[in-house]
C-alpha cells in the first residue's frame, strides 16, 4: 500500500537530506547557503513546493558548485513533474570539472532512465570508469536494465486501451482496479486532494475505497464503500471478491494493528459491508502485508509482504482459507511461493485469475522495461508455477506497474498509470482489451447468479455453494451466498462440463450437472459470458424430512455397468460430508434405470450402481447402520422413456431420507 511505501521513501528521503548537508559542509558552502538549503528540504517534505522552488533557485544560480542544491532542485522538478528542467538541471552539474562529477552523472543517467529515455541513460552511465568502485557496478546493471527495455520495445505486443472515464476517474489518482465475476462492480483505491505534481503529505490527503455499479452496460459514479471499511487513515489496496461477498484491503496504523499495515476483510450483507475484521495472525505480522487476493475456491489468500524467510525483500505468500458457517473466515500459517515467481528484490500486488490457474503480479527483479513490471505465470495441475513471462511492451514502462487485474471472461485487463495519457491528471485507471500477445489466462470462465431461498418459508438463506470439474474433479469456484439476500455470482468453466452444489445444515442439498454433452437446458452460448443454473435463478433448499428426496445429478457410472467413474467421487465426497453435518440421518440410496432392457436386468443394474454408490460412503467412513440401498429398475421414471432426454433423466441415482 502506498502510505508504507511513502513512510519508507520519507525515511530516504531524510537520511540522504541529513547526508547531502553533511556533504555541503564539506565542500566548504558558508552557513547562510547551508541554512537555506535546509529551509528549503524541509519546505519540499512539507509539501510546500513552491516555497522551496525559489530557494533552490537562487542557491543554484548564486553557487555553481552547490551540487547538493542542484540535486535537489532536481529532485524537486522531478515531484512537480517538469521533466525537462530537471534534467536541465542535472545535466549543468554532470560536468567533468564539477565537484562530485560521477555521482551527478549516475543521477542523471538515473532520471533518463525513469523517463524511458533508455538510449541517453546508456550514455551517461558508459561514462563511469571501472576505477569509480562506487558506481561502476550500479552503473553496469542499468546499462543492462536499459538495454533489456529496448530488447522489449522491439517487440511490442498489441495494445488497446481506453480510459474508463469519469465515473470511475477524477483529478485525484485511481489505482488498484478490482471487479466481480459478472462484471457487475468495480472497486478501486483514490488517494483524495492529492493532485499530480503535489507531495503526498499536504493536508487532508489521504486513501480511500469506493466502488461503482454497473448497470445497463454503463459504469456508475464511483461512490465511497462508507465508514465500515473508510476511516480518517488510509484504507487501500483492495480487492474484491468475485462474488462480491468479500472486500480484501490494507489499513495502516489502526488500533489494535499487528504491524504498519494489516491486511482486513469486511463481509458484504444485504446493502452494506461488516465491520472490517483484521485477518490476525499467522496473515499479519509485525511486517509489512499488502495486496490481497482471495482466489476462486475461496481457499486461498495470496498477498505480499516483507516478512522474513523469503527470497527477496518483498515476496508473494499464500494461506489456506476456511469459509466458517457465518461467513467469517479462518486462516491458516502462509508459504512462500518460491524462487520460481519470487526473485532477490520486489514482488508486489498479486492477482489470481477466475480459472484458478493465472497469476499476474509486479516485479523489480526480472527482464523488464524499469521499475516494477506486470509478468505472468501459469500453475499447472500439479501446483508448479511456471516461469513468469513480462507481459510486454508499451503495457509496462519505465514507470512502476502495479495492480493489474483481468476480468473472468479473460478478454478484458484494467490497470492504472500516470504514462498512458499526458491529461495532467496523475494516476488514471484504464480498461486494455486482451489480445494472445498479452498472455491471457489460461481459461475463459463465465458465471452464474442465483438467489437461495428456503423451499418453505420462501425466505433468502446463506448456504455454501460449490462449483467443481465434473472430469478434473476439482474445485473450481466456492463461496457463500449473502446472508441477507440470499444472492450470489458463482464462476464457472466455459468449455467445460461441471457439477453445482449447494447445501447448508440442516437442509438437504441441490445438485445439478451443467455443460459438455450433459447439459440440461442451461444456457449454452459459447460466447455470453453468463449461464442460469435454475429457469428463474432461485435455488430452493428444502428442510431434511423422512421421505424427501435429492437426485443425485452428478453420479457417473461406465455404460452398460456398475462402476462409478472418478467424476461421482466430488458429488459423493460432499453426500458424506451432509451425513456429518447431520449425524442422526439415515438414508436410502435408490437406483434406477431407463426402460431399455428386461425388468430383471435393470433391477440388477439399478441394485448393482445403488450399491456401488454405498460402498464407496462406508469407505469415506459412513456407518452400515446408517445406510441401505436398493434398486427399482425403470418402475419409477421422472419423465417420459420415448425421448434420449427423458431416458437420460431415467437413469439417475436417488437419495431417500429414512430417518432424521
Amino acid at each position: 500500500m502506498s502510505k508504507q511505501q511513502t513512510i519508507t521513501d520519507m525515511k530516504r528521503i531524510i537520511i540522504a537530506i541529513l547526508l547531502s548537508a553533511f556533504c555541503a559542509t564539506m565542500w566548504g558552502q558558508n552557513k547562510k547557503d547551508i541554512k537555506t538549503y535546509e529551509t528549503a528540504v524541509i519546505l519540499m517534505n512539507e509539501g510546500k513546493y513552491k516555497e522551496a522552488l525559489p530557494l533552490l533557485k537562487g542557491l543554484v544560480s548564486s553557487n555553481k558548485e552547490f551540487v547538493d542544491a542542484s540535486w535537489t532542485l532536481a529532485e524537486l522538478y522531478a515531484r512537480m513533474c517538469d521533466s525537462e528542467k530537471q534534467i536541465a538541471t542535472l545535466a549543468n552539474v554532470a560536468k567533468p570539472k564539477m565537484p562530485r562529477y560521477y555521482n551527478s552523472v549516475m543521477r542523471l543517467a538515473g532520471a533518463y532512465h525513469s523517463l524511458c529515455d533508455y538510449t541517453n541513460a546508456i550514455k551517461q552511465y558508459e561514462l563511469i570508469p571501472t576505477t569509480e568502485t562506487t558506481y561502476y557496478k550500479r552503473a553496469q546493471a542499468g546499462i543492462k536494465e536499459c538495454e533489456d527495455a529496448l530488447e522489449l520495445k522491439q517487440e511490442p505486443v498489441p495494445f488497446n486501451f481506453r480510459n474508463m472515464g469519469n465515473a470511475i476517474n477524477t483529478e485525484f489518482d485511481e489505482y488498484w482496479p478490482s471487479l466481480t465475476a459478472n462484471e457487475g462492480y468495480f472497486s478501486l483505491t483514490r488517494k483524495l486532494n492529492k493532485r499530480q505534481g503535489q507531495s503526498d503529505f499536504g493536508r487532508g490527503i489521504h486513501e480511500d475505497i469506493y466502488l461503482s455499479k454497473r448497470e445497463d452496460g454503463v459504469w456508475g459514479t464511483a461512490q465511497n464503500v462508507g465508514q465500515s471499511i473508510n476511516s480518517i487513515g488510509n484504507e487501500g489496496a483492495q480487492s474484491i471478491s468475485l462474488d462480491g461477498r468479500y472486500m480484501f484491503f490494507v489499513a495502516c496504523d489502526r488500533q489494535g494493528g499487528m504491524g504498519g499495515c494489516d491486511i482486513y476483510y469486511s463481509i458484504h450483507e444485504g446493502k452494506g459491508w461488516t465491520p472490517s475484521i483484521n485477518c490476525g495472525a499467522p496473515v499479519n505480522t509485525r511486517h509489512w502485508e499488502t495486496s490481497p487476493s482471495l482466489s476462486p475456491t475461496g481457499d486461498v489468500l495470496y498477498f505480499a509482504s516483507t516478512r522474513p524467510g523469503g527470497v527477496g525483500k518483498c515476496d508473494i505468500w499464500a494461506c489456506r482459507v476456511e469459509i466458517q458457517q457465518d461467513g467469517r473466515l479462518k486462516f491458516s500459517e502462509p508459504v512462500n511461493l518460491g524462487p520460481t515467481v519470487n526473485t532477490p528484490e520486489d514482488e508486489l500486488s498479486p492477482f489470481i485469475h477466475a480459472d484458478n490457474h493465472t497469476l499476474y503480479f509486479s516485479s523489480k527483479g526480472r527482464k523488464g522495461m524499469g521499475g516494477h513490471d506486470i509478468f505472468v505465470t501459469y500453475r499447472d495441475e500439479k501446483g508448479k508455477w511456471s516461469t513468469p513471462k513480462n507481459i510486454g511492451y508499451p503495457i509496462n514502462t519505465c514507470k512502476d506497474e502495479t495492480g493489474f487485474v483481468v476480468n473472468a471472461y479473460g478478454d478484458k485487463a484494467y490497470f492504472s498509470s500516470d504514462g498512458q495519457e499526458k491529461n495532467w491528471k496523475g494516476r488514471d485507471i484504464y480498461e486494455l482489451t486482451l489480445a494472445e500477445g498479452n498472455h491471457k489466462p489460461a481459461q475463459k470462465m463465465k458465471y452464474a447468479t442465483g438467489k437461495i431461498v428456503d423451499a418453505d418459508k420462501k425466505m433468502p438463506m446463506q448456504a455454501t455453494i460449490d462449483v467443481y470439474g465434473t472430469t478434473s474433479n476439482r474445485t473450481i469456484f466456492r463461496s457463500v451466498s449473502d446472508k441477507e439476500s440470499g444472492e450470489f455470482i458463482a464462476c464457472v468453466p466455459s468449455d467445460e462440463e461441471y457439477g453445482v452444489n449447494v447445501s447448508k445444515k440442516g437442509y438437504l442439498f441441490f445438485s445439478d450437472n451443467f455443460g459438455g454433452s450433459s447439459q440440461t437446458g442451461s444456457n449454452t452460448n459459447k460466447s455470453a459470458k453468463k449461464v442460469d443454473l435454475t429457469k428463474d435463478n432461485n435455488v430452493r433448499l428444502e428442510k431434511i424430512e423422512v421421505g424427501k428426496k435429492i437426485t443425485l445429478k452428478n453420479i457417473f457410472f461406465d455404460f452398460d455397468k456398475a462402476t462409478l467413474k472418478k467424476a461421482s467421487h466430488f458429488e459423493l465426497n460432499r453426500v458424506a460430508q451432509f451425513m456429518r453435518e447431520n449425524p442422526t440421518v439415515r438414508i436410502k440410496l435408490c437406483g434406477h434405470t431407463d426402460y431399455k432392457g428386461t425388468k430383471e436386468y435393470n433391477m440388477t443394474l439399478s441394485n448393482d450402481r445403488a450399491k456401488a454408490a454405498y460402498e464407496y460412503l462406508v469407505k469415506k467412513g459412513v456407518p452400515t447402520n446408517r445406510l441401505e440401498y436398493q434398486g427399482f429398475g425403470a418402475e419409477q421414471p421422472i419423465a417420459d422413456n420415448k425421448t434420449d432426454a427423458g431416458r437420460a433423466l431415467n437413469r439417475r441415482t436417488e437419495i431417500l431420507i429414512i430417518a432424521k
